[in-house]
C-alpha cells in the first residue's frame, strides 16, 4: 500500500466475497488483435499504480496495451460474477478469496521468471499462499506490494520525555497493559491523546492479535466455528474496554475528525499511535519534521508469545477466469519487481516484500535508520492470523467494536460481549459455508 491514504481502510475483494456466492459464467475473450497488441485489464488505484507508470511500461512492452480500471469492490464482483474478470487486481490475501477458486496459481510464473525470484520472497508473501484448507503454506495465489507490521508503534519520545513517562523500548515488546499504564500517566502529565490504536480502522484484527500472543484461537480447527468465550479471548476484550474507560486515545465513542491518528501525530497532539513502518512517509512533510526527529518506532506490544500481525499484505493477484495470464504476470513483474517497486521503496511509504528493493529504503535520518531495524526484528515474528473463507473480519468488527462501546458505558461485561459476538459470528460462519457449499 504505497499511497498516501490509510492503509487499512480499503476493502479487499476478498473480504467482500465472503458475503455472497459468485458463479463464474464465461472468461474473457482474450488474445492479441490484429496488431499482435493483447490488452491487459489492471483493476487498481491509481495512487498506486499511475498513469506514468501505464506509459513505462508500455513504451518498454508495446505488444501490451493496459486498459487501467480504478479498484471498486462491487464492479470488480460484477465483472467476476459476469465472467468477465480483469487480467490483473488490486487486493489482500484472503481465505475467502482463495477457497472460491478466483484466483490463479502463480508457482509456475515464478519458477521461470528472470524479475521475480522465488528465494527473494519475504516470509509476508506466505500471506498469499493456500493449501486448501488455511492460508500460509501450499500454492502461491498473489505476491505483496508493500506491507508493515501493523501493531508496531510510533512514538515521539520529546512527548513522553516532556511528561516524566519512559518511552516504548525499542528493542523489547511492552505488554499491552504497560500501554494503557503509559496512557494514563501521559494524561495525567497533561497530554490530551497519549496513545492512538487506529480504532477507527477496526479492532477486530488487534483482537485477534491477542487472543493468539496468549496461544489460544478464536476459530476451531476446519474454521467453521468462533470461539471467543475463552478467557483469553475475555481478556482481550477486557483491555479494549479499559482502554476505552481510561480516555487515553480515540475510539469510536469519541472518533478523530480525520479518521486517523497521522494529522495528531504529526502536529505533536499525540504521543504514540500504533501505526506500521508505513507510517513513516507521513514525516516527510516539511511540517512534521521536528515530529520525525524525536520519533522512534517500538516493537508490537504482547500478551505473552510475541506475534506481530500484518493485516495488510495488499498486492495483486491474477483472476482464474482471465485469458491474458501471461501478460498479467508481466505487468505483475514490473510493478511488483520493476521500478514502480524501487520508487515505493524510496518513497518510505511501506516495506518492499522482496528482500532486494530493500537496499532502497529512505536511511539518509535517524528515525528512518531507526525504523529499518525494528521492522528487521519484527519480521521473524510476523505469522498469519487464522483467516476462516467462511467469515471476513470486516464482518465481525462492527459486531465486537458495538460490544466494546457497551462495555467502555458500563452497559455489559466483557463475558457478556464475547457470548454475544460468539452467536453473532457462528451465525456468520455458517450462511458464510452454506454459501461456499
Amino acid at each position: 500500500m504505497s499511497n498516501t491514504t490509510p492503509r487499512r481502510t480499503a476493502l479487499s475483494a476478498g473480504a467482500l466475497l465472503a458475503t455472497g456466492a459468485l458463479a463464474l459464467t464465461g472468461c474473457t475473450a482474450g488474445g492479441a488483435n490484429a496488431a499482435g497488441v493483447t490488452t491487459v485489464t489492471v483493476m487498481y488505484a491509481t495512487s498506486e499504480f499511475t498513469a506514468d507508470q501505464v506509459k513505462a511500461f508500455e513504451k518498454e512492452n508495446p505488444d501490451i496495451d493496459i486498459e487501467f480500471v480504478e479498484f471498486d469492490t462491487n464492479r470488480l464482483n460484477a465483472m467476476l460474477t459476469a465472467g468477465d474478470p480483469p487480467d490483473l487486481v488490486r487486493g489482500k490475501p484472503s481465505a475467502n478469496l482463495f477457497a472460491r477458486e478466483l484466483a490463479a496459481p502463480l508457482d509456475d510464473f515464478l519458477a521461470d521468471s528472470e524479475v521475480i525470484k522465488k528465494d527473494d520472497l519475504l516470509p509476508v508473501n506466505d500471506l498469499w499462499r493456500w493449501n486448501g484448507t488455511e492460508r500460509g503454506s501450499g500454492e502461491l495465489y498473489g505476491l505483496v506490494k508493500d506491507f508493515s507490521p501493523d501493531t508496531t508503534f510510533w512514538q515521539n519520545e520529546a512527548m513522553f520525555e516532556a511528561g516524566g513517562v519512559e518511552p516504548l523500548s525499542t528493542t523489547e515488546p511492552s505488554s499491552w497493559d504497560d500501554i494503557i499504564e503509559k496512557g494514563v500517566a501521559l494524561k495525567a502529565a497533561g497530554v490530551e491523546l497519549p496513545i492512538g490504536i487506529e480504532w477507527q480502522w477496526g479492532i477486530g484484527s488487534l483482537f485477534q492479535e491477542m487472543v493468539e500472543q496468549q496461544g489460544e484461537k478464536i476459530f476451531n480447527e476446519d474454521l467453521t466455528e468462533a470461539d471467543v468465550t475463552s478467557p483469553e479471548a475475555i481478556r482481550a476484550i477486557q483491555w479494549l474496554i479499559d482502554y476505552g474507560k481510561a480516555d487515553v486515545g480515540p475510539t469510536s465513542l469519541d472518533p478523530l475528525a480525520a479518521g486517523q491518528d497521522g494529522p495528531a501525530y504529526t502536529s505533536a497532539e499525540m504521543a504514540a499511535t500504533m501505526d506500521g513502518y508505513w507510517f513513516a512517509g507521513q514525516f516527510t512533510a516539511e511540517e512534521a519534521a521536528r515530529v520525525a526527529s524525536t520519533s522512534t518506532l517500538a516493537p508490537a506490544p504482547t500478551f505473552g508469545e510475541r506475534i506481530s500481525a500484518v493485516n495488510g499484505a495488499v498486492g495483486a493477484w491474477i483472476p482464474e477466469g482471465s485469458d491474458n495470464k501471461e501478460e498479467a504476470w508481466r505487468v505483475m513483474e514490473y510493478f511488483i519487481g520493476g521500478q514502480p517497486a524501487i520508487d515505493r521503496a524510496k518513497s518510505g511509504w511501506g516495506l518492499p516484500g522482496l528482500q532486494s528493493m530493500w537496499e532502497y529504503l529512505p536511511t539518509k535520518e535517524p528515525y528512518q535508520q531507526q525504523a529499518i531495524e525494528v521492522a528487521k526484528q519484527e519480521m521473524e515474528y510476523v505469522v498469519p492470523l487464522q483467516d476462516s473463507p467462511y467469515l471476513s473480519v470486516e464482518q465481525w468488527n462492527p459486531e465486537l467494536d458495538k460490544g466494546v462501546q457497551a462495555g467502555i458505558l458500563g452497559e455489559k461485561t466483557a463475558k457478556q460481549i464475547a457470548e454475544e459476538l460468539e452467536d453473532r459470528m457462528n451465525t456468520l460462519l455458517a450462511q458464510g459455508k452454506d454459501q461456499l457449499g
